[in-house]
């Protein structure tokens, strides 16, 4: 990595923590401003406050987490990325499913940490994408590529799935693919036939679909869904 320089004096890493978790944007502060030329200039808890800052600041990096309230870390990424695309953005957050980081990386994220990963590993990884490099963590590497070879690949749903989650809406492995054949207009005989489940079970599974959404009826909830 080249080192930034201000005349003679190394020039710092101006970052940006997003996190609606105060305490942790406070620990990952201190411990990130120990190392010589990190320097923690803003903070912010949702992701419309991530949006803000990136423009007040013109932080060299941002650390986003996902999952926030008032904008997810998704969505601000995309945001930031398409007015400054010179802005580093690590995704940092406790989600290693495939439809987050596919997503993130699609909305142009230059990395994505765990946050249960070593202090060490987060220097670096941060170093190494200021460089450039493209951080993925061999756990979460793993994830891509089974996702990347799996035939069964269907980029829209993962966008549905990531637009589930930036509302905070999560549903099981069936519950979400019974929602999505319900979306396709699939009636639950049909529904029980595909996933070799019993009409009664299917009918159960979408009693709690419709609970998750708050709706009542088969076609408020495909109403809802095709809004997203």
């Amino acid at each position: 990595m080249k080192t930034k320089n201000w005349g003679d004096k190394v020039k710092p890493i101006h970052i940006l923590i997003a996190d609606d978790q105060p305490i942790f944007c406070d620990g990952l502060a201190a411990i990130l401003e120990i190392n010589d030329n990190f320097r923690v200039i803003a903070k912010a808890y949702n992701g419309k406050e991530a949006v803000e800052k990136a423009k007040e600041y013109q932080p060299d990096i941002v650390l986003m987490d996902i999952r926030m309230p008032n904008k997810g870390g998704l969505i601000a990424t995309k945001e930031i990325k398409q007015t400054y695309p010179h802005i580093i953005i690590v995704m940092l957050t406790t989600f290693s499913n495939d439809a987050y980081i596919l997503q993130a990386i699609k909305n142009g994220a230059n990395g994505y940490l765990l946050k249960d990963s070593e202090t060490d590993q987060i220097i670096r990884s941060i170093r190494d994408s200021l460089s450039g490099q493209m951080i993925i963590p061999s756990s979460v590497h793993s994830v891509l590529v089974d996702h990347l070879n799996n035939n069964d690949y269907d980029q829209s749903t993962d966008y549905l799935y990531y637009q589930l989650a930036d509302k905070n809406l999560e549903f099981t492995k069936t519950e979400y693919h019974i929602l999505k054949l319900l979306i396709s207009g699939k009636k639950n005989k049909e529904i029980a036939q595909e996933l070799y489940l019993s009409v009664g079970t299917v009918k159960n599974y979408i009693s709690q679909i419709y609970k998750k959404l708050d709706v009542r009826t088969r076609t408020e909830a495909i109403l809802l869904l095709k809004e997203l």
